[in-house]
């Protein structure tokens, strides 16, 4: 199965770019290690053997580990963390790394070539991102399952922009060592599979828990809320998830409209923590020295934190707790958010070409995502498949944090009501 993944990438990577680097030989060895511990009972559980694609801020031994930048940052992490201990543990087989944007800080680059997402054969459309590579791996056949990190939505607005099932985590649910970090207080770790079965699958193996018992759509409470999320959509983003709420409704869920006051400020906490942590990571120093050789993208956003002022970041850190812990107690009247995963379609990369074209993609590709991490939230970007549609859309379904288990059991509600809905 392995060799299988490997030609595969060998023959679909070099238009896709997914993958930045491939461990052929690595894998194998694996593989044939796996071989062996079964022929000898040895069972690892359910991800024994199971080929994975890794997001190049993961480190992984024998891997080179550069976030995606021409700079120098082999310093920053410099060992294998738990979550990629935890996949070597379950016998999963880590076929290479794949593409990031610079320090996973945005969607588009142009200093680096971006994957071509697969849902069209014919037109380089974006992705998303930042793990814009796991999910074109996933969405390609070219893994069982991939990995990627999500700070302001870079595992949900891709995972909707490729048509794929995309898993944010509850940010506490692993430690974050071992992976080079954007925002401490805002990254968590996601997949990206096929299903939401395969996502709860991957979960359960990883996290150690119990799957959750079938949820009932009948007498679940979805909020819709109020505020941003549903504005300015795309066209087709808005018919076809209008259409699935309707579905979900007929299937029994109640949908309840909210007001989230507190969505008003997210942008603004957001603006103020990340840049300045991505500095303090690197170091003023680095960052000074390289600013030009860094993406446009990245120098556009790190500029500006170079003269930012703690007290700046200091406030921001203080209304974030406060914002989490008011929208806590306001989702124990609900049982999950429901929302478009992104408002637009994955257009021509060639519409992006300028700075401010990039800039103002990546502001409306993360506006409705960016929320989940500001108020800490687990959540999932659902595929809406439609037999007549040409382009994919995701359905976000967002749950209180540490309820990823609750969430996946929703997820998979949500899922077979669709299905049945077509």
């Amino acid at each position: 199965m392995t060799r299988e993944f490997l030609d595969r990438i060998d023959e679909r990577n070099p238009k896709l770019g997914a993958y930045t680097f491939v461990a052929r030989e690595q894998a194998l060895v694996a593989a044939h290690a796996i071989d062996a511990l079964l022929r000898g009972g040895t069972d690892l559980g359910p991800l024994m053997g199971v080929p994975v694609a890794v997001k190049d801020l993961f480190y992984v031994d024998s891997m080179p580990t550069t976030a995606g930048s021409k700079a120098d940052v082999a310093d920053v992490v410099r060992a294998e963390g738990t979550f990629v201990r935890a996949l070597k543990r379950s016998g999963a087989i880590i076929l290479g790394k794949t593409w990031t944007s610079e320090f996973a800080l945005g969607g588009i680059n142009f200093v680096q070539r971006v994957p071509w997402n697969p849902c069209d054969e014919t037109v380089h459309r974006t992705p998303g991102g930042s793990s814009g590579g796991s999910a074109v791996a996933m969405a390609a056949g070219l893994c069982a399952f991939a990995i990627g990190s999500d700070t302001g939505g870079s595992v949900r607005m891709p995972a909707a922009l490729c048509g794929v099932f995309g898993h944010k985590f509850s940010s506490g649910a692993f430690p974050l060592d071992g992976i080079f970090p954007l925002s401490p207080t805002l990254d968590s770790i996601g997949t990206f599979t096929t299903s939401a079965e395969d996502a709860e699958l991957v979960w359960d193996t990883l996290s150690g828990t119990t799957r959750v018992h079938d949820r009932s759509l009948r007498g679940l409470r979805l909020a819709r809320p109020t505020q941003l999320f549903y504005d300015e959509l795309d066209t087709e983003v808005s018919e076809r998830v209008e259409r699935a709420l309707k579905n979900l409704a007929q299937a029994g869920a109640e949908i309840i409209n909210v007001d989230i006051p507190e969505i008003d400020e997210f942008e603004h906490v957001f603006g103020r923590i990340v840049p300045i942590e991505l500095i303090a990571i690197l170091g003023r120093e680095r960052v000074e020295q390289n600013l030009d050789r860094f993406d446009p993208v990245v120098r556009s956003r790190l500029g500006p934190g170079l003269d930012q002022k703690a007290t700046e970041y200091i406030g921001a850190r203080y209304r974030l707790a406060e914002l989490r812990k008011t929208v806590a107690e306001q989702m124990e009247a609900c049982d999950a958010w429901i929302t478009p995963t992104t408002p637009l379609l994955p257009g021509p990369l060639e519409d992006y070409a300028s700075l401010d074209a990039a800039l103002a993609w990546n502001r409306r590709a993360l506006r409705n995502t960016r929320p989940g991490n500001v108020f800490d939230q687990c959540g999932v970007s659902v595929p809406l498949r439609s037999n007549g549609a040409h382009l994919p859309v995701g359905l976000q379904i967002s749950c209180a944090p540490s309820q990823d288990g609750r969430l996946l059991a929703i997820a998979r509600a949500i899922e077979h009501a669709l299905r049945a809905g077509h």
